[in-house]
């Protein structure tokens, strides 16, 4: 059989509608989580070929019983001072969080910048990831596109609610 390609894996995962996934490498101490929209599996291909586990995800992805994502924690309640606010940014973005997103990770969504806008849109590193988000609207939703579906979402949230809440640190989830 031949070495699948990421051109074979992007073609699958096309046809099953990116599907969220989750790869788990064979040392079975490390998963890499694909966010369920195209864009989080072109960001995932070159990882998952870097990695040499492109064959690992297309079978994944042809049992999908091998990969159950682990459910994401319910998103905490709104910050207070957004119940008598005119949510003006909400209102544009709505339309667009609806084609952009799953139902189930909307909500996440929706809370996670909703901490980032009340902490006026920090600059945000996340060391497990790699990544940092820009200190800007358009770096958050650059962010949220990317990071949807994942357990990224829910950790960002923590580190936000604590820069809220700093009397209330809640501990980080583990990876």
């Amino acid at each position: 059989m031949e070495p699948i390609t990421a051109n074979a894996l992007m073609e699958l995962a096309e046809q099953h509608g990116y599907p969220r996934l989750v790869v788990e490498y064979p040392d079975g101490k490390s998963r890499f989580h694909i966010a369920g929209t195209p864009d989080g599996w072109i960001l995932a291909l070159p990882y998952l070929e870097q990695d040499g586990v492109l064959e690992l995800a297309y079978r994944t992805l042809l049992n999908p019983q091998l990969s159950t994502p682990p459910p994401l924690p319910p998103p905490p309640p709104l910050p207070e001072m957004f119940s008598e606010r005119e949510p003006l940014v909400w209102n544009l973005l709505d339309e667009w969080f609806i084609r952009a997103f799953q139902p189930d990770d909307l909500q996440a969504i929706r809370v996670m910048l909703a901490h980032a806008e009340a902490c006026e849109y920090p600059e945000l590193t996340l060391p497990a990831y790699n990544y940092t988000i820009p200190n800007d609207l358009a770096g958050w939703l650059t962010a949220a596109k990317l990071m949807c579906g994942t357990p990224a979402v829910a950790l960002t949230t923590e580190l936000l609610r604590n820069r809220l809440y700093p009397q209330q640190q809640l501990p980080l989830q583990e990876e």
